[in-house]
């Protein structure tokens, strides 16, 4: 399989629209701390990492930057403004040294609407964003600082080739700015974990030891959050 068709979109091509897609494509390389998007612009390219690291950001209006996700190899990003025609909604940052292929969005439209199977792809890859993002609504709003960082390091497991370990990993402060909280809390939480062996950390780096311990950690804590039933009045 080519590095192309591991990219999801044009793995679900048929041939020849693939072929067509790929020879108006752009090859494009970008430092680290490369800002490939920033929020507002009326760019409207969808992207496909190739290889290297980036990371989703938002910034308040004091300069805080906030953290939604990280990109790696074989995600897209940029599609909304493609589909939609507004501005992006988010920066795009590259924390290291990355290859991404860009398609314009007649392009990226032309191939959605003439594949069902790209246009099916697309919408898994929405409808897990959405779920992923009702997840994180519900634990910024329900669950303490302790579960936040558990949930966030079980998503990070699970999007490891492996399973088992991370790199380069989030430093404490981008951990700190996903979930809603400061540094100190997550170096200490962290630091608890090590000592359990639930995980291991070194220079940007998180090895899972233990990983049905920290599942079984988030469920406990999630049923503390949950409200009591109320008993109906006689």
């Amino acid at each position: 399989m080519s590095e192309a068709e591991r990219l999801g979109l044009f793995g679900a091509m048929d041939p020849a629209l693939r072929r067509e897609a790929l020879e108006r494509s752009r090859l494009i390389r970008a430092r680290k701390g490369t800002a490939i998007l920033s929020k507002g612009d009326n760019s409207s390219d969808v992207f496909f990492v190739l290889e290297g690291h980036l990371q989703v950001l938002l910034y308040s209006a004091n300069g805080r930057e906030v953290s939604l996700r990280d990109l790696t190899e074989g995600d897209m990003f940029g599609e909304l403004a493609a589909i939609d025609g507004e501005g992006r909604s988010a920066s795009i940052i590259a924390l290291g040294d990355s290859r991404l292929l860009a398609m314009s969005r007649p392009d990226f439209r032309a191939a959605i609407e003439a594949s069902p199977d790209a246009s099916m792809w697309l919408l898994g890859q929405l409808t897990a964003r959405i779920r992923a993002m009702t997840e994180q609504v519900f634990e910024l709003s329900a669950l303490n600082v302790q579960a936040r960082l558990h949930c966030e390091l079980l998503r990070m497991a699970a999007r490891s080739p492996t399973g088992l370990e991370v790199r380069p990993a989030p430093t404490h402060a981008e951990l700190a700015n996903r979930i809603g909280t400061h540094r100190e809390a997550v170096t200490r939480e962290m630091r608890a974990l090590a000592a359990l062996s639930i995980i291991s950390t070194g220079r940007r780096r998180i090895q899972f030891m233990d990983i049905a311990r920290l599942q079984t950690s988030v469920g406990r804590l999630s049923l503390q959050a949950a409200p009591a039933e109320k008993t109906a009045e006689p």
